[in-house]
């Protein structure tokens, strides 16, 4: 029997004003996308979501990220984590992209 994978639950994040909530929840998003990426690399799933903003308690708007764009996204934010100092995530980043130059990806 295979153990089973952590199932990844994307972010939530409450704000009054979403104007600015890419600005001041930057490194959260990063890490929540390279998360959910891990996550899913080897899944079927054509999109995935990844964070929830909950806006005054009453709106909520999921952010998803196309499989298509893992492989761009994954350099994005490893810039943005190394931005903020988290090598841990970004050792993550190099990981997954290793992943990619070993075996081919379905798009």
């Amino acid at each position: 029997m295979k153990a089973k994978k952590d199932k990844f639950t994307p972010i939530e994040i409450d704000v009054n004003n979403p104007k600015d909530v890419f600005e001041s929840h930057r490194e959260e998003i990063a890490k929540a996308i390279v998360q959910a990426i891990n996550a899913n690399f080897n899944t079927r799933k054509k999109t995935v979501d990844f964070a929830r903003i909950i806006i005054k308690g009453l709106l909520v708007i999921t952010l998803s990220i196309d499989r298509r764009e893992f492989k761009d996204l994954l350099d994005e934010q490893l810039q943005t984590l190394i931005d903020f100092e988290d090598y841990e995530s970004c050792a993550l980043i190099m990981k997954i992209k290793e992943k990619y130059n070993q075996k081919p990806v379905k798009l």
